[in-house]
């Protein structure tokens, strides 16, 4: 069986929590933004982030975008983020051609991989409520209670469904 890692970078914990229900149900290491291994050694790499302003994060976007100078070439990539509002049509997006939060998230993740990198992309994407939060140490506004422990068992599942890329 091949090794895997759930990579993630995380501002009020929520996408924190889900990564480490990914990384358990598939049994792999987990490592936030600021501690990327070297992934030479890893078949499988699940990549996680969180959503601001209808986008992935800054942090989130600089980390994926770094990845190739830590050897994802050649890997297999699942694709995991939190929001809190991952359904409702993007606020800030184009009114004439309305899209989903969740859509754009996994296309934007999608393109910072492979500009620079040969991967695979997995069919298989997660993504959970998180909390609405103007800054790190603010005060969650709705949805409060996310993920929920429903979404976390999801979370375990959907990380267990993936060592079928073993």
């Amino acid at each position: 069986m091949g090794k895997a890692v759930v990579l993630y970078n995380s501002r009020g914990g929520n996408t924190e929590k889900v990564a480490k229900n990914i990384a358990e149900g598939l049994e792999a290491d987990c490592f936030n933004n600021k501690h990327i291994p070297n992934l030479q050694d890893y078949d499988l790499v699940v990549l996680g982030s969180w959503v601001i302003a209808g986008r992935i994060s800054f942090a989130g976007s600089r980390y994926i975008k770094k990845l190739w100078k830590k050897n994802i070439e050649g890997k297999k990539v699942a694709l995991f983020f939190t929001s809190g509002a991952p359904d409702d049509i993007n606020p800030m997006g184009d009114k004439t051609n309305p899209r989903l939060i969740k859509d754009i998230m996994f296309e934007a993740m999608e393109k910072k991989l492979t500009t620079k990198s040969q991967i695979t992309i997995l069919p298989e994407r997660f993504y959970s409520k998180g909390a609405f939060r103007m800054s790190k140490n603010s005060t969650p506004k709705e949805p409060l209670g996310h993920p929920s422990e429903e979404e976390l068992l999801q979370a375990r599942k959907f990380g267990e469904n993936l060592k079928q890329h073993l």
